[in-house]
Order: C-alpha cells, then structure tokens, then sequence
C-alpha cells in the first residue's frame, strides 16, 4: 500500500488512479462519504483559532492531536481501511497550501518509516541538465 495526500477536489482523479480517498478533515464534504479518520483531523479550536501563526498552529496539531494517536495503530487501521489499494489522506487545501496533512505525513513518515507523497507531486527533485558547451 503506498500512501499519498492530497484534497478531496482531487477525488475523482484518485479513484480513477485506483486510490482509495481517505478523509483527514474535522468536517468532510457533504458528498463524500467514504472513510473519515477523525482522530487525526485538527480540532475546532485549532482550525478556528484567530491570530495563529503556522509555527503556533503546528506546536497545537502536534500536541494536541498527533500526541494522542498511536503511530502504530494508525497504520494498522489504515491498512485496514485500505483493502490492498493504495490510499491518499485528504482534506480540503491545496497542495502549496499550508496545512495539517503534511505536518500529518512528516510525522508518520518520522514514526513509521513510510514515505508519502503529495499526490501528482514528483517523488524525486527535477535534476538539472546538462548544458551544451561551444568547442570554439
């Protein structure tokens, strides 16, 4: 199973790609209506929170939410949810947005060892090309 995130505006294309949508938003989409994993999604206090910069809004998530959840565990239910296909952990930005789903993804990557990847995102940096040089 390889693991992704990406934003729920991108569901059709996930499933065309054979991934499974798996929800990671306090409050999903009307339509959607597949799996929802709550317990990693931002609380309304954080989300609603004014002022906030991304540093403060990143100490919260991570004590408050993701200090709560068993990596582990986590994964397990994942693996579960997932049925054998690839998932894709979504929630509402884009993906140069700031957000909770890539703090999310870095800290399992941290805990776990797994790599996830923006879907879409190239998995390796561009490399530069070589530069045709005069013999004159």
């Amino acid at each position: 199973m390889k693991i992704y995130t990406s934003y729920f505006a991108n569901s059709k294309k996930l499933a065309q790609a054979g991934i499974k949508v798996i929800g990671v938003a306090l409050y999903p989409p009307r339509w959607f209506y597949g799996v929802s994993m709550k317990n990693v999604a931002p609380t309304a206090s954080i989300l609603y929170a004014k002022g906030q910069t991304h540093e403060q809004y990143t100490e919260r998530y991570k004590r408050e939410v993701l200090a709560r959840v068993n990596p582990q565990q986590f994964m397990a239910q994942l693996r579960a949810y997932s049925n054998g296909q690839d998932v894709a952990l979504c929630c509402f930005e884009k993906p140069g947005d700031f957000c909770h789903r890539h703090i999310l993804a870095e800290w399992l990557s941290q805990t776990t060892g797994e790599t996830i990847i923006e879907y879409g995102q190239p998995t390796t940096p561009p490399q530069p090309q070589p530069e045709q040089l005069s013999l004159f």
